[in-house]
């Protein structure tokens, strides 16, 4: 599938309008026949100073019918004044990117070392950011009376990637720190590749941010039954024990029960 990817500068003082006239424009790109996905990327350490949009349609025509359609062309005119020099305007052919990786990650924090527990996780979280194909984090807090331990869901881009991390130094280093102030055993649980959850309603057609958005919305109560149960039916199971058991049976209930579930809830969303 052909992808167009321009690069623009925004007038200075003027990055929030820009902001504003780029979204119209992936908007109106959507509504056009052929139209697959289109993205707007905000300036980053890849592209600094630039932001940059991104459309991938079916075919090499229908990508030309947008790029000189009338409601493109006028939307451009519009715009003109808020960007400053010449776009970078490049066509290509990309293959569908790898399904984005997540891990949940829940432990019991020791009376009294909540404070310190939380400085280490933002130092880890903080570190995690840096590594290749880093996407997101969130941190849950334990709720009296209903949650018990402390949840950390984080996403990578690729499951190469995660386990880079999962298996880096500074990874190990910091757990090492974190160690003292955890009451127990940590229970990990990953989950990898969105694709097949979605194949049914296209997976081009759905963006990454909501694939994982509906992942994590099973995966969490998903991981935390399981983990509450795992440590009431068998508390003494050992670490690989825990993590191979919890990756079986949250597997199976994400993908036969939760998963084509949601997927059916959301489906107009999904496919927006």
């Amino acid at each position: 599938m052909p992808t167009v990817v321009v690069a623009r500068t925004p007038a200075p003082g003027r990055d929030r309008e820009f902001d504003r006239w780029l979204q119209r424009l992936a908007a109106a790109s959507r509504h056009a026949p052929g139209h697959v996905q289109s993205d707007v990327q905000p300036p980053d350490d890849i592209h600094p100073g630039e932001w940059v949009t991104v459309y991938q349609f079916e075919n090499t025509d229908t990508l030309n019918d947008w790029l000189t359609s009338p409601t493109r062309l006028s939307i451009m005119e519009a715009g003109a004044e808020l960007s400053i020099g010449q776009a970078r305007e490049q066509i290509i052919a990309l293959t569908n990117q790898t399904d984005p990786v997540t891990a949940v990650v829940s432990f019991r924090v020791k009376s009294g070392n909540e404070p310190r527990n939380a400085e280490l996780q933002a130092t880890l979280i903080a570190r995690m950011s840096t590594f290749p194909g880093y996407l997101r984090s969130e941190v849950f807090q334990p709720v009296p009376g209903v949650q018990d331990d402390t949840v950390v869901v984080f996403s990578f881009d690729s499951r190469e990637h995660l386990d880079d991390w999962l298996c880096s130094n500074e990874r190990q280093a910091l757990l090492g720190e974190v160690e003292d102030s955890v009451d127990g055993d940590r229970t990990l649980n990953v989950v990898g590749g969105f694709g097949g959850w979605f194949a049914d309603r296209g997976t081009a057609s759905v963006k990454t941010w909501k694939q994982a958005s509906v992942v994590l919305l099973a995966l969490f109560p998903t991981a935390l039954t399981l983990t509450v149960l795992r440590r009431w039916l068998l508390p003494d199971v050992g670490v690989v024990g825990a993590v191979f058991i919890g990756n079986v049976f949250g597997v199976a209930i994400l993908s036969w029960f939760l998963m084509p579930l949601l997927t059916r809830l959301l489906d107009g969303w999904l496919r927006r």
